[in-house]
């Protein structure tokens, strides 16, 4: 036990080992601190050692966790429940466990330093836990959390309030915005909580919030009934109120709180809300709306995609999603989809936003022919076996790291167009390329959203009435089920072993996540499509190091090997082969070697050298900003934001030079990628960045604390 005083209780002083049941009459009283003489209570002690009333904790007890506790944390509890934690087998050994039951002592115990020890040794032997008391420890662990969250409130709540003071201590000043302390708290929280600076921002805001307007919401979290999840529900919807209705909506929102869940909470506070301040729930959604309005894409946890329009108007997205339903429930009908109305639901949404009828889906597309072609071979007879033709060249393999099947621009006025044919009046301004090299050809002109080619009358008569023969380079249309090229500005990460097939390291699409290596494969076949990709490679060592980075220049069209035809079934009566295992699947081979060389070949790519280590300056140029070549360099070593728990990607990315030019080189050893708002942070007050190395960069923020990041370390 602590002898600390509380300024609040008392210290009561437990007897030395168990107690019998109801035998407390020996219990000394609570005595105020100054009359506790240390020096003669150790004397004491002594003596009962000596005489055998007191003994000498054996290596068990020693060695096992102790139990510190506040004496003002344990005087009001029931002297029976405190002595359950007193030694390391309380009570002689009995489980602390039926204090779990409902309405027993520890089922409604306050959360604190005594609830989690009480918890801590009644979770220790589980088996022997009822249910109704497992159930009892799993709320106690419940209101544990609830009040850490609690204290990370009160500490996140501090922490803005410094940093706000500093910031307009400084604003009063006079200081220009962005070199003003505290400024950047958000991005600063976030280094330390790896979270978003979007995350740590409303953590500021919604913290300040509870700590300051809506003290019913704090009263429920320091006491374990309102978890972290429904106090930022509260503070989100309560964000817009006066100071009046914020606290008549946290006396209602409190007392609900502990018995709803979190979207029932937040139901009910956003009718509040609307109720209370009709107005500003109009005002910030005319300004999300105007500000925020965006297609999302995402990866569902099941690894499958979703898209979405964000921040519509209301009635607007409804008529879409009517408009869906309508269509799908006309194919439906007609009985030629397959699967649920949601399913044909989506099936409607995506071919709208390719371009194609979703009615064709209804029926298949007659196959298209080119006028004046032989006829039709007449089906094979039994007598006359068909002649099947070979399958293509397997495509090489190889050992490495491909990746980048894009420019990183925008694709102009194609991005509302057909992305299989940017059109005549595609931009063609060398100023909207890095490379001259990569400006593209003519190419004929656009398939509209209806699938109407602007083309010449001759050339849209070949369109209309043949097939071509290569679709990988077509121009115009879509076939049927064929997955329109995405824009040229999609990035994606592949291993080499996986775009090739012989590994199942997944790849990675930007900021959309991860794929498995059949998506990877359609996607790169499907985005070489585009005319403004572009491939490039980045060879890696071991430990996954970029070591080397080529770009090819000018697009090549690329299509992925058959499947390999499964091996046949093994003769009667004898074993099948064992299948091989990841390592032997992912480990090259000499013939995977020489496939590589192959691609690298051509691709026509020349690498460059990373620096490791040390930088001997090669690349280093006398100007300030970076040539493609170099850009390419440091974004292939690390693919994102070099702060501490930043995401965003390289290729979005400012390039910074560490030490600002000219007294810092434009070099590998110089330059390193940042986000606008880190780049922005990196030059306010009491932030610092230092490179010792190229690519690991070193942080120290306004608290003082040092953050260290490294290259990517890429999978293989």
């Amino acid at each position: 036990m602590d002898d600390r005083e509380d300024a609040s209780e008392p210290n009561r002083v437990p007897p030395p080992g168990p107690v019998p049941d109801g035998d407390w009459d020996g219990l000394p009283q609570c005595v105020p601190e100054d009359d506790f003489d240390a020096d003669a209570e150790m004397a004491r002690w002594v003596a009962d050692l000596e005489a055998g009333r007191e003994r000498i904790p054996d290596e068990r007890e020693r060695d096992g966790s102790g139990i510190c506790l506040s004496l003002g944390d344990a005087c009001d509890l029931d002297p029976a429940l405190l002595a359950a934690m007193l030694g390391p087998d309380g009570l002689g050994g009995q489980s602390p466990g039926p204090a779990f039951a409902q309405k027993k002592e520890a089922d409604a115990l306050r959360p604190g330093p005594v609830l989690a020890a009480l918890t801590e040794q009644a979770v220790s032997d589980l088996a022997v836990l009822s249910d109704d008391e497992l159930t009892g420890a799993l709320h106690a662990a419940r209101r544990l959390e609830n009040w850490a969250a609690y204290l990370q409130t009160l500490s996140i709540a501090e922490f803005g309030r410094r940093r706000m003071a500093a910031f307009e201590d400084a604003k009063a000043r006079g200081v220009r915005p962005g070199r003003r302390p505290g400024e950047f708290a958000a991005d600063e929280l976030a280094s330390e909580l790896l979270v978003t600076a979007n995350h740590a921002d409303a953590r500021l805001e919604h913290d300040a919030a509870l700590v300051s307007r809506l003290p019913r919401t704090l009263a429920g979290m320091a006491a374990g009934t309102i978890s972290a999840d429904r106090a930022d529900t509260i503070a989100t919807w309560t964000m817009s109120l006066s100071d009046p209705d914020a606290a008549r909506a946290d006396e209602t929102l409190a007392a609900a709180a502990p018995g709803l869940r979190r979207d029932q909470l937040a139901r009910k506070a956003a009718a509040l809300e609307m109720k209370l301040n009709p107005d500003g729930v109009k005002a910030r959604k005319e300004h999300a709306k105007l500000t925020r309005q965006r297609v999302e894409l995402r990866r569902e946890d099941s690894g499958n995609a979703s898209i979405a329009g964000r921040e519509l108007d209301t009635v607007t997205a409804l008529a879409c999603k009517s408009y869906i339903d309508a269509v799908a429930v006309r194919i439906r009908n007609h009985g030629h989809a397959d699967g649920p109305l949601s399913m044909i639901g989506a099936r409607v949404m995506t071919e709208l936003l390719q371009g194609r009828d979703p009615l064709d889906l209804i029926k298949p597309r007659p196959r298209l022919r080119t006028r004046n072609a032989d006829p039709a071979p007449a089906e094979p007879t039994a007598a006359e076996p068909t002649a099947t033709e070979p399958p293509p060249d397997p495509q090489p393999a190889g050992d490495g790291e491909a990746g980048e099947p894009g420019s990183g621009h925008d694709a102009g006025e194609a991005d509302i167009r057909d992305p299989d044919d940017p059109g005549p009046d595609y931009p063609r301004d060398q100023d909207d390329y890095d490379d001259p090299d990569d400006a593209l050809d003519p190419v004929p002109g656009y398939a509209g959203p209806n699938g109407i080619p602007s083309w010449t009358p001759e050339e849209a008569e070949v369109a209309r009435t043949a097939e071509p023969d290569d679709p990988a380079v077509r121009r115009g249309p879509l076939r049927p089920a064929q997955t329109a090229p995405p824009p040229a500005n999609l990035n994606l990460i592949i291993p080499i072993g996986t775009l090739l097939g012989w590994s199942t390291t997944p790849a990675q699409a930007g900021t959309f996540g991860l794929l498995d290596p059949e998506e990877t494969q359609a996607l790169a076949a499907a985005a070489s499509r585009h005319p403004r990709t572009r491939w490039s490679i980045t060879l890696t060592d071991p430990q996954g190091r970029a070591i080397a980075h080529g770009r090819a220049r000018g697009q090549h069209p690329w299509d992925p090997a058959p499947p390999k035809t499964p091996p046949a079934a093994p003769p009667p009566g004898t074993s099948p082969a064992p299948p091989p295992s990841p390592d032997d699947v992912a480990t090259p081979d000499p013939g995977h070697a020489d496939r590589l060389r192959h691609l690298i070949q051509a691709l026509n790519i020349i690498f460059d050298p990373i620096a490791q280590d040390t930088c001997d300056h090669q690349a280093a140029e006398n100007h300030y900003t970076p040539s493609r070549r170099l850009k390419d360099l440091i974004r292939a070593r690390n693919l994102s934001c070099d702060a501490p728990g930043c995401n965003a990607q390289a290729r979005y990315s400012d390039l910074d030079h560490t030490t600002p030019y000219p007294d810092g080189p434009t070099d590998q050893c110089n330059l390193g990628p940042k986000c606008r708002r880190h780049h922005r942070a990196k030059q306010a007050p009491g932030w610092h960045v230092e490179q010792p190395e190229p690519g690991t960069t070193r942080w120290t923020l306004p608290n003082g604390r040092n953050h260290t990041t490294t290259p990517t370390i890429y999978d293989s």
